[in-house]
């Protein structure tokens, strides 16, 4: 009898001590999770707050064939530019919708919002640079001369339920960028010397 429960009290402190390290490890692990999460957080912080520091960003480049989904599906055309023009960008500048303003040519300069990224909801298997002029323009832009300035950062690009609510977020987002836009600060950069006309352009419209 005395083996029985001198096994017993055995299996009992073993059983104790397997469960006292599962605890223990569980808190490790939960500790290691937040402080993961908490290091996570700084270091995205850090890292918007050095693409911030960026801004205003200026590009240009002749605007190719996107992928035709723009004015199609979404009634938001957009002027897309060349794989190298995308690769050039800083490598901080995070995925996502910006703001800022643009011009064709030696036309006048426009406000615009900004897709820089995979866009997730059509799981693009290249980054593309997509710019949405809040103009209509009266002439083809293949060919032309895309300048952009980026001025601000509206949101991390994501994925979406149904087109519906993509394009109700692009809505949403050219409201935004309307109105950040509208300060005096970022006024001054549709003046900026970058957009200065080209006496070749042609002034598309």
């Amino acid at each position: 009898m005395s083996h029985y429960f001198a096994a017993l009290n055995k299996f009992s402190c073993n059983v104790i001590y397997t469960q006292w390290k599962q605890t223990i490890s569980n808190h490790n692990s939960a500790k290691t999770w937040k402080t993961f999460k908490r290091d996570h957080k700084t270091t995205s912080k850090r890292q918007s707050n050095q693409m911030l520091n960026q801004l205003p960003l200026y590009a240009s480049g002749e605007i190719v064939r996107g992928f035709g989904r723009g004015s199609k599906e979404l009634g938001i055309p957009t002027a897309n530019f060349p794989l190298e023009v995308v690769k050039s960008l800083p490598e901080s500048l995070l995925t996502g919708v910006y703001y800022g303003w643009a011009n064709v040519d030696s036309g006048p300069v426009h406000k615009m919002v900004l897709s820089v990224g995979w866009n997730p909801f059509y799981n693009n298997t290249e980054k593309s640079v997509e710019t949405h002029m809040l103009h209509e323009f009266n002439c083809d832009l293949y060919g032309q001369l895309l300048k952009i300035c980026i001025v601000g950062y509206l949101r991390p690009e994501k994925s979406f339920d149904s087109l519906e609510a993509l394009i109700t977020a692009i809505k949403a987002d050219i409201e935004h960028a309307k109105a950040h836009l509208e300060s005096p600060e970022n006024k001054k950069l549709q003046e900026a010397t970058f957009f200065a006309k080209n006496p070749n352009g042609s002034e598309c419209k």
